[in-house]
């Protein structure tokens, strides 16, 4: 309508003539557009009838395109009388050329629908993919975590009572023998004592993580006790974020816990930035930057460590962000809802 109708325009005066000529040119062309894309609504909203059968589906296609029989004798003597233009459409001129235009217009719409029903196909296909993924990562976290807790649960209940007997048993011939022999007994029963007490505690702390027992803060701060000697790590967490569930807590611990092993071998950085910090409508982020040279991330093949941060990310129904450039550091953001 645009391309037979706009022409017209073009042999009025310019001017103020012109400008009304093409503003009314223009509504005689939306009115067409304004009409089918209203009768398509209608159909999808009050059809009462099926939308299965074909016959019906021709019918409501020919009775929409019945339009142009109404509507063009209605501007034909407009566009006559107001600027001289013969307005003449194959369409109209009789029932055999409306039905032959009716027939092309179905072929269209059956190519189109064709073309549709592919993609939403291949949607359906891809939905189901990201499902399988889905499940596929949080089984992946899931069997971690249980290997994590029986490791934490051995090493509590076994590993730690076999150095306290092993300890108690020093201490039982610890001065009974010479001076030498008894500082060398002494000297292992403090490194026993050490290894119990403070590294064993922290590496269960680190495999099964209790945030009930000190938050979310307290449990983040043993794990820069392991890069101390090669990384300065600093953390901010508000107080909003110790009222996350614990599958939150979790899922943002073993993000930083992953991010500062790639840190240190993938860097390696010296200092490390971790925040957490959840806004009044419980949405979540956090931070881990450090002043690593970077990467281009174009060439990088993700690893078991992304891969669990990207699980986690998942799990957490989060939105992952990496920003790093070679020279520049890293930094990973995760957003995550309430």
């Amino acid at each position: 309508m645009v391309s037979r109708l706009m022409p017209i325009a073009y042999e009025v005066p310019a001017g103020p003539e012109r400008h009304a000529a093409t503003a009314l040119l223009a509504v005689l062309s939306l009115i067409p557009t304004i009409f089918f894309a209203g009768t398509a609504w209608l159909y999808s909203k009050f059809r009462f009838w099926s939308d299965k059968s074909l016959v019906l589906y021709i019918a409501e296609v020919a009775l929409a395109g019945s339009f142009i029989f109404f509507y063009f004798p209605l501007i034909k003597p407009l566009l006559k009388e107001n600027y001289g233009y013969e307005f003449r459409t194959p369409a109209t001129s009789s029932p055999a050329m409306f039905v032959f235009g009716v027939i092309l217009f179905l072929l269209a719409l059956a190519l189109i629908h064709r073309a549709e029903r592919s993609i939403l196909k291949r949607l359906e296909t891809a939905k189901k993919l990201v499902e399988q993924l889905k499940l596929d990562r949080e089984e992946l976290i899931g069997a971690d975590e249980l290997v994590r807790e029986q490791t934490s649960r051995f090493l509590h209940d076994r590993v730690q009572s076999d150095l306290m007997v092993v300890g108690m048993k020093l201490r039982s011939i610890a001065g009974k023998s010479t001076d030498e022999v008894n500082e060398v007994i002494e000297a292992s029963i403090t490194r026993l004592e050490g290894t119990r007490t403070h590294d064993l505690r922290n590496l269960v702390q680190i495999l099964a993580p209790n945030f009930e027992a000190g938050g979310i803060k307290q449990a983040l701060s043993i794990l820069p006790l392991q890069y101390q000697e090669s990384m300065k790590i600093f953390t901010e967490i508000d107080e909003k974020s110790e009222s996350l569930t614990p599958k939150e807590l979790l899922g943002a611990f073993r993000i930083v816990e992953q991010s500062l092993i790639n840190a240190l071998m993938h860097g390696p950085a010296t200092q490390v930035l971790i925040s957490l910090n959840t806004n009044e409508s419980g949405s979540s982020e956090l931070t881990v930057s450090d002043n690593g040279p970077g990467m281009d991330l174009s060439g990088v093949t993700a690893g078991t460590g992304t891969a669990i941060i990207d699980s986690w990310v998942g799990i957490l129904e989060g939105k992952k962000t990496v920003d790093t450039v070679p020279g520049h550091g890293y930094r990973l953001v995760v957003n995550f809802p309430a």
